[in-house]
């Protein structure tokens, strides 16, 4: 199959105007063209001085942004503290201690402030760093569009409900995803964001030492792969790590063949080859590695464009609320 070249990208990217258009959005990539120019150009220098001094950071700046829009929307409420009234995304089960890369958010908010004071929205910031994390460890680059509007609220609770969790089956998956107005094929593209990141032992031991509480390795397994598994992550170990891909670090399409090939981590991963659908994609990724990437930045797009719940203003601190502004 021929790889998806300039013109379908620019078809895609035109196509999300409508999805844009339909979320009831202002978005567009010139939005902070008169107010704030050098904005994108100084996230990209940032991001890429970050991930220069730890390539792992990628992964993390990328994962902010999934977690902040599939929750309230894309309002950066992951990045709020929680305070004495608001235990806020940050504390949910599924965040504490997963979640890193805030402190760089913080200073790139903080450049921006000095700046374009009271202008880029944390949830802005969060869009374009995404962005930049992927295309610094290879991805392609993709079309940003600005002008979302930060939230004045974030709530632990809301969490576990909203974001895919690793158990979960294709059906699960599918579900989480529609709630936020993203499809089946939009699930299984996006998945490939575990081209890069690592994942914490204990995330897959169920399928390594008792898969349905028989105590015994998932048969689906590659033999080879558990076994060099278990050297890697005892059970005495849950806390250690283990790349979510065979090329860690390196964002490409080797995470649907390790699908294929049976040497998939997570539950939820090898769930993708329970559906035609994710057989065939997984396939076609393999196959045509820079069509992967191109429709991987029209996901992001998509992802992109989910409307905040309650839209508040743009904050100056990307971790805390203050008047809007």
């Amino acid at each position: 199959m021929a790889s998806t070249g300039p013109r379908s990208l620019l078809l895609l990217v035109l196509a999300v105007a409508v999805v844009v258009s339909d979320a009831q959005l202002q978005l567009s990539e010139t939005f902070y063209d008169a107010t704030c120019p050098q904005a994108a150009s100084i996230v990209q220098q940032k991001v890429n001085a970050f991930v220069d001094a730890d390539r792992g950071l990628a992964a993390a700046l990328m994962r902010l942004h999934f977690h902040d829009c599939f929750v309230r929307g894309c309002d950066g409420s992951v990045l709020l503290n929680s305070t004495d009234t608001m235990l806020t995304e940050k504390e949910a089960l599924l965040n504490k201690g997963s979640l890193r890369g805030f402190e760089q958010i913080d200073e790139i908010k903080m450049e921006l402030e000095c700046a374009c004071p009271g202008v880029v929205s944390c949830a802005d910031i969060l869009a374009l760093v995404a962005r930049d994390a992927t295309a610094k460890v290879g991805g392609t680059s993709w079309p940003v569009f600005l002008g979302r509007i930060d939230g004045g609220a974030s709530f632990a609770d809301e969490v576990n409900s909203s974001l895919p969790e690793r158990t979960d089956n294709f059906t699960q998956l599918v579900a989480r995803f529609a709630r936020v107005g993203l499809d089946a094929r939009d699930m299984v593209i996006l998945s490939g964001g575990h081209s890069i990141g690592q994942v914490h032992c204990g995330a897959f031991f169920e399928r390594l030492y008792n898969f349905q509480g028989l105590n015994i390795t998932d048969p689906s397994m590659d033999p080879e792969f558990a076994a060099m598994l278990k050297v890697q992550c005892p059970q005495t170990k849950p806390f250690g790590f283990m790349a979510l891909d065979a090329t860690n670090g390196t964002f490409d399409s080797a995470y649907y063949l390790d699908l294929l090939t049976n040497k998939g981590l997570l539950e939820s991963d090898v769930a993708l080859l329970s559906d035609p659908l994710g057989v065939e994609y997984a396939i076609r990724a393999v196959q045509d590695p820079m069509a992967f990437l191109n429709e991987f930045g029209w996901a992001m797009i998509k992802m992109g464009a989910i409307p905040a719940l309650e839209p508040y203003g743009w904050r100056r601190h990307c971790a805390f609320v203050e008047p809007k502004y």
